[in-house]
């Protein structure tokens, strides 16, 4: 049985910028839940608030996430 991996979609406001198939999908998810940030192209983004979608096929989780402030 050819089982589709689960998906990943990150949101920054109504623009998704990255997509990723996860194999591991237990461990993605309590890494993500410990560490509450995501380094995107070089940028660190807040993880916002996920919600987890359930596609015909697949289980997609989106997760919208908002710029890292750093204050000086």
């Amino acid at each position: 049985m050819n089982r589709v991996p689960n998906r990943v979609d990150y949101y920054l406001k109504d623009k998704c910028l990255l997509s990723a198939n996860v194999k591991h999908w237990e461990q993605y998810v309590a890494a993500l839940r410990a560490s509450n940030t995501v380094t995107i192209y070089k940028k660190e983004y807040v993880v916002d608030k996920i919600n987890m979608v359930h596609d015909p096929a697949t289980v997609v989780l989106k997760i919208n996430i908002e710029p890292l402030k750093i204050y000086e």
